[in-house]
């Protein structure tokens, strides 16, 4: 008799059957499932309760909710301790160290690429598996085995959009705006210039500043001496938001162009209130409009439990990126290692909201998933675009 078996039950069969074969030389002990074992399992939370853009950071808190809602039988075996680290790389790191110390080897959060980047060192320096569902900084895992992204990085969403201002807009002279106190920001202009220089007749000229200080005077003399017919910020919400204000009263005719942040709609919303009017292209990361069976519940889900609000990518990131994390713990023998669960991360396919996802796509732990382009002019919200992604070259 053949039993039916769908996409999940068999990736989730393949994978054990392959780890059963990579652990039979070992002790010759009886290997117990996880299940088996009566120790609770501790999965740190981080983010920045208290720091910058906490409405925002609300919505990660909002994706581990909506898990723990939808999952109570996992959460028999599994504890997940919350940390809030202020919003600060010195609050990262501080709060890593107390999760070492209580024993907490698994953490999953954070959506700020620099702070994610001294979780990712910490993490590989202390022998702790940590994953990020909104860093896009391709270098928060490159090179680091202990730790995996599961957004798009900035490598293939800078190239989604360098395609998009040049083939679906049509545009010729690009202004870049950058914040040189930003690492991330630095990278992710970089990126997009790289995907700007495989079109013919683009030129683009960068707009550099401090971060702290935007000098918008500084800004004004650079478009009006460049005439762009295209701007693209590689900032955080809050600088990019002054600076998308600013140019729109400069001209309103300019298209804006910039990242993921702004793919929360409520912080666009409240960030461009005074210029309802403003276009504003961008990418996202999730997009509510894919069916598949995991996103429909979720969205369900989050609607049935703060209703009249609109599911955010924050939430269903945060969510799908503790699904995978426990998912991976679930399937290792009785004690889940830290080399154990970094096996089924790597060598596992993972339903998300998104649809299916592995980190073995890319040459980072980071899956190669679909761009979504959208625009907005505050009052509507659409999607316009979605750009098939992959690796051409390594970030």
């Amino acid at each position: 008799m053949v039993w039916p078996c769908d996409n999940r039950t068999f990736y989730y069969l393949r994978t054990l059957l392959l780890f059963s074969l990579c652990c039979s030389a070992g002790s010759g002990k009886e290997r117990l499932s996880v299940n088996s074992s009566p120790k609770t399992l501790k999965i740190g939370f981080l983010y920045s309760k208290t720091g910058s853009s906490s409405f925002i950071e609300k919505e990660l808190a909002r994706g581990i909710r909506l898990y723990e809602l939808a999952h109570p039988n996992e959460l028999k075996r599994i504890k997940i301790v919350k940390a809030d680290n202020r919003g600060s790389l010195q609050g990262t790191l501080d709060q890593m160290k107390k999760f070492r110390n209580q024993d907490v080897n698994f953490v999953v959060g954070l959506r700020n690429s620099e702070e994610a980047m001294a979780a990712s060192q910490f993490a590989e320096d202390n022998e702790m598996l940590f994953v990020t569902p909104l860093a896009i900084y391709s270098k928060v895992a490159l090179g680091k085995k202990n730790t995996f992204q599961l957004s798009t990085n900035e490598v293939l969403q800078a190239g989604a959009l360098a395609r998009f201002a040049i083939k679906d807009l049509h545009r010729k002279k690009v202004l870049v705006l950058l914040n040189h106190r930003s690492v991330f920001s630095q990278g992710f202009a970089e990126s997009f210039e790289k995907g700007l220089k495989a079109f013919d007749g683009v030129v683009w000229e960068e707009h550099i500043y401090n971060g702290r200080e935007l000098n918008l005077e500084a800004l004004k003399k650079s478009i009006l001496s460049f005439k762009p017919d295209m701007v693209f910020v590689s900032d955080d919400i809050a600088n990019s938001a002054i600076l998308a204000k600013y140019i729109y009263r400069l001209d309103p005719l300019i298209p804006y162009l910039t990242g993921d942040p702004f793919s929360n709609e409520a912080a666009m919303r409240a960030m461009l209130k005074e210029v309802p009017q403003m276009r504003v292209y961008y990418s996202s990361l999730w997009n509510d409009a894919v069916k598949t069976i995991e996103n429909e519940k979720f969205k369900q889900l989050y609607l049935s439990q703060y209703r009249n609000e609109t599911p955010s990518q924050e939430s269903a990131l945060t969510y799908d990126a503790l699904s995978i994390f426990i998912e991976a713990l679930f399937l290792t023998p009785e004690t889940p290692t830290l080399d154990r669960v970094r096996y089924y991360l790597e060598h596992s396919k993972f339903q998300t909201t998104q649809g299916e996802i592995d980190f073995s796509s890319g040459p980072t732990h980071s899956p190669v998933k679909d761009v979504y382009i959208k625009v907005s002019n505050i009052e509507k919200n659409k999607s316009v675009k979605t750009l098939r992604v992959k690796w051409k070259t390594r970030p």
